[in-house]
């Protein structure tokens, strides 16, 4: 049985009008329905100010000299490093005044060598101490803004290793390039 044409016409029309009211709609909510609520607001404003960031530098104060120091010795000083044999156990120490900026609310530094790698084969890591002016020594690190400003004497201590043993490293160069120290920010917390 077929239906009559002017149902089947009446059909597409219903579907016809319910696709258009589907789209405006549509339209509606997309054009109009993101921003036609309002809600209250109201706005407050904090005081502001001017913060300053703080400063962290090393600058030389004067010549750098060298000391010899045989294990369980007394450090003699050296005044030509290219005249100096060393034994296993030995050290030589680099010594040097700098005035040290260290400006920072929570600002804490170690002063460390910086290329501990360039060292030649035989030697420790060195040991960094520092004097204050006050005529304190410690080690190299967690230094704070306490010494800002301060003409510091800081040592790098390097130690032919004393487990070097038969004849190992014996008639051999030990070139000590430029020592370059490096001061750095670390985390204050412990």
């Amino acid at each position: 049985m077929d239906e009559p044409v002017e149902s089947r016409t009446e059909q597409r029309s219903g579907k016809r009008t319910m696709a258009i009211i589907a789209i405006a709609a549509g339209a509606v909510l997309v054009l109009g329905g993101g921003g036609t609520l309002a809600y209250w607001s109201t706005t407050a404003t904090l005081g502001g100010g001017t913060v300053v960031s703080g400063d962290l530098d090393l600058q030389p104060a004067g010549a750098s000299s060298w000391t010899l120091t045989p294990e369980g010795g007394t450090a003699v000083p050296v005044t030509d490093l290219s005249t100096v044999d060393i034994v296993p156990g030995d050290t030589l120490t680099l010594a040097g005044d700098f005035t040290i900026t260290l400006v920072g609310d929570n600002l804490v530094a170690d002063l460390v060598v910086a290329d501990v790698a360039s060292l030649p084969t035989g030697i420790l890591p060195p040991a960094v101490s520092v004097t204050d002016d006050g005529g304190a020594t410690f080690p190299g690190t967690g230094l704070t803004d306490s010494l800002n400003g301060e003409v510091i004497s800081v040592e790098v201590a390097f130690q032919f290793d004393p487990a070097t043993s038969g004849t190992d490293l014996q008639v051999t160069d030990f070139v000590f390039e430029d020592v370059a120290l490096t001061l750095t920010q670390v985390d204050p917390a412990p």
